[in-house]
């Protein structure tokens, strides 16, 4: 739960008072709420192009071997934007 979400009185009523339905409802919504909040939060912070710039860094990979890495790392990285 997100710090700055408290749950006052009239929501606590609101609750209690609901059908299966309108729970089911609120408890999906809160769900996706929450998902999309985390998965904003968990966004990856290094980029293919950083990779690649460190690899030609280091010595002993050259740039067909550099290629061959960042080749498989693109496949990781457009596998998990599906």
């Amino acid at each position: 739960m997100a710090k700055g979400l408290k749950l006052n009185r009239e929501q606590y009523k609101g609750v209690k008072r609901m059908d299966h339905k309108q729970m089911e409802d609120f408890i999906c919504n809160m769900y996706n709420e929450g998902y999309a909040d985390g998965k904003a939060a968990a966004e990856p912070r290094i980029k293919p192009s950083d990779i690649a710039t460190v690899l030609v860094e280091i010595r002993g990979v050259g740039t067909k071997k550099a290629a061959e890495i960042m080749a498989a790392i693109n496949k990781l990285y457009d596998k998990g934007a599906e």
